[in-house]
């Protein structure tokens, strides 16, 4: 029900590290395993709380970490549990979470374990270095869009993915791409952060930024959008090179249509054109390969392709090097785009 919900918050929130609450006294549900192809799916390290171990009995905590571990294990997550005792294992796990998994045991009656999470949580390292983006063009993703706020106007909430911006009446930015791929420009007139009023925004900073826009474009804008400094382009196109995660199968082929989630982007699309990748890069079984037949490539869980995407409604914007996931229903695969057809 609120898995939709979740793949956006992954997607657009650039998290750097996901926490996986698990029930000890039940075995992990499909949710948690949903939430950790997720994490893994976007690269983000994942640190496991088993919760409720208060009175828990003991044959029903083994059951729990086992299933766990097995999920853990399993081909298309590959990392290995670590527990975590004591605060030398916390200092021993940093720097390995792309391998391991650290799991906490902790209850919220007795407070056993809260001391060792949070300890954890204070030494996890930075993993995104959103300043490094400084000198790149401006990129504001809108994830929010207030239409008339009293005494300001339109007003669009998002995080700053690159660059940086100084507001004010001569700050001309282009605000799109619209239902028919143009770009909007307009004047940043103010910028808040944190309820702060501000005239300087940089990467990796969550803002809000008030537009001057007649009413008439005021309506034309959405979630989705993108904020940039120079005239920029919007395609319904995009190359992407994807992974079809293991799963429930369905058969991808030509003119398949998923739900596309490429950072605060979501669409669906269809894919137009696939082409294999090297098959037996991952060393999969051959039985996870695509199969060519006469309607073309088909694509299996755990098979690699390059595939032309086409989004059905209108152009977006996008750029080589985003992630993607697409989902109908359920996660389907993850890839990265690739290229933007001239």
């Amino acid at each position: 029900k609120y898995l939709k919900t979740t793949i956006h918050g992954v997607s657009s929130g650039f998290a750097d590290y996901g926490l996986i609450l698990v029930n000890s006294r039940h075995p992990p549900t499909h949710m948690t395993q949903h939430h950790l192809n997720l994490c893994c799916s976007f690269g983000i390290p994942v640190i496991v709380v088993f919760t409720k171990i208060d009175g828990c009995p003991d044959h029903a905590i083994a059951t729990s970490k086992n299933e766990l571990a097995k999920l853990l294990k399993s081909p298309e997550i590959g990392k290995r549990p670590f527990a975590i005792k004591t605060e030398q294992d916390v200092i021993t796990s940093m720097g390995k979470l792309q391998t391991l998994a650290p799991t906490i045991d902790i209850s919220c009656v007795t407070g056993e374990g809260l001391n060792l999470l949070s300890k954890m949580l204070f030494s996890l390292p930075k993993r995104r270095r959103h300043e490094k983006k400084a000198d790149r063009p401006f990129e504001f993703l809108v994830e929010d869009i207030f239409l008339n706020v009293p005494g300001v106007g339109s007003v669009a909430s998002g995080f700053v993915n690159a660059g940086e911006l100084n507001v004010g009446s001569h700050c001309n930015v282009y605000v799109g791409p619209t239902d028919d791929g143009t770009f909007m420009k307009t004047v940043a007139k103010s910028a808040h952060i944190a309820r702060i009023n501000t005239c300087h925004i940089t990467a990796g900073q969550s803002a809000c930024i008030a537009f001057s826009l007649s009413k008439e474009l005021r309506k034309k804008l959405r979630r989705g959008m993108v904020v940039l400094q120079e005239n920029p382009t919007a395609t319904k196109e995009f190359d992407a090179e994807i992974c079809v995660l293991k799963g429930e199968g369905t058969t991808i082929r030509r003119s398949y249509q998923a739900y596309v989630h490429i950072l605060n982007v979501r669409q669906s699309a269809f894919a137009r054109d696939i082409k294999i990748v090297n098959n037996n890069a991952l060393g999969l079984p051959p039985s996870h390969n695509a199969k060519e037949d006469v309607e073309g490539i088909i694509l299996r869980p755990g098979s690699r392709a390059k595939v032309r995407f086409e989004f059905a409604q209108r152009p977006e914007y996008i750029r080589p090097g985003m992630r993607m996931l697409f989902r109908d229903g359920r996660v389907r695969g993850v890839g990265i785009v690739t290229g933007i057809p001239q």
